[in-house]
């Protein structure tokens, strides 16, 4: 796989979707519209609509606003973008209210990500199943103090649901945990990273070599539609 900051951002939305998917086990998208149509069967999300080129195909938002406005579900619209004031402007002209947050995808070269052992007491435990990474820091008692996981995909790795439990904040587990994730990965022939970051969690990334790519927007139908 070509190094993500070095390919089209419709590849690169493809490329993460299908590492992210493998990592929640969620079903095959479907692709129209310009979007890839991810369905999650919640009530409060149902599907999820990834537009995959909105920067260069504005009028694939349109399309996707038109079919969320008129589902009777909540169902969500996330739209990676290079020029993030344009493309929410458009979210809005369409009907859609964007969330204010932002996130950010993020890529990084898997062999230059550094190795960080857990802090003592702490452990990290790391197992591998359908494709899927999952790590999980310990205490010495047993309890969960961080989680996470990794969907392996064409020699990518995606990260997903990395958490860090509120009473072990900042003692460096959430680099542990990642640590731990990539280097299976490695193992597992993975060469290149892809996550989308909370604002949260893109300082722990950036710390880890990630980059930024794109911004990620997130839309919705008005409440009460």
């Amino acid at each position: 796989m070509t190094d993500p900051a070095r390919t089209p951002l419709p590849d690169l939305v493809r490329r993460w979707q299908r590492g992210w998917g493998t990592a929640r086990s969620l079903p095959e998208p479907l692709e129209r519209d310009g979007a890839l149509r991810v369905h999650f069967g919640f009530e409060h999300r149902h599907d999820e609509y990834v537009l995959t080129d909105a920067d260069g195909d504005p009028d694939s938002i349109a399309a996707v606003a038109r079919r969320v406005l008129a589902s009777s579900r909540t169902d969500w619209v996330t739209s990676p973008t290079a020029a993030p004031d344009k493309t929410a402007l458009l979210l809005r002209e369409a009907g859609l209210e964007v969330d204010p947050g932002t996130e950010t995808l993020m890529g990084a070269d898997l062999d230059e990500h550094p190795l960080l052992d857990p802090p003592r007491p702490y452990r990290v435990t790391t197992g591998r199943a359908r494709g899927v990474l999952r790590a999980r820091v310990s205490t010495a008692l047993g309890e969960e103090a961080a989680s996470g996981a990794m969907g392996l995909s064409d020699g990518d790795a995606v990260a997903d649901a990395i958490t860090t439990e509120p009473a072990h904040r900042r003692r460096g587990l959430g680099g542990a945990l990642m640590s731990s994730l990539v280097g299976h990965a490695r193992r597992a022939g993975a060469e290149h990273g892809l996550l989308v970051a909370s604002a949260e969690g893109r300082h722990l990334y950036t710390s880890l070599g990630w980059t930024p790519l794109a911004t990620v927007l997130i839309a919705r139908a008005p409440a009460g539609k």
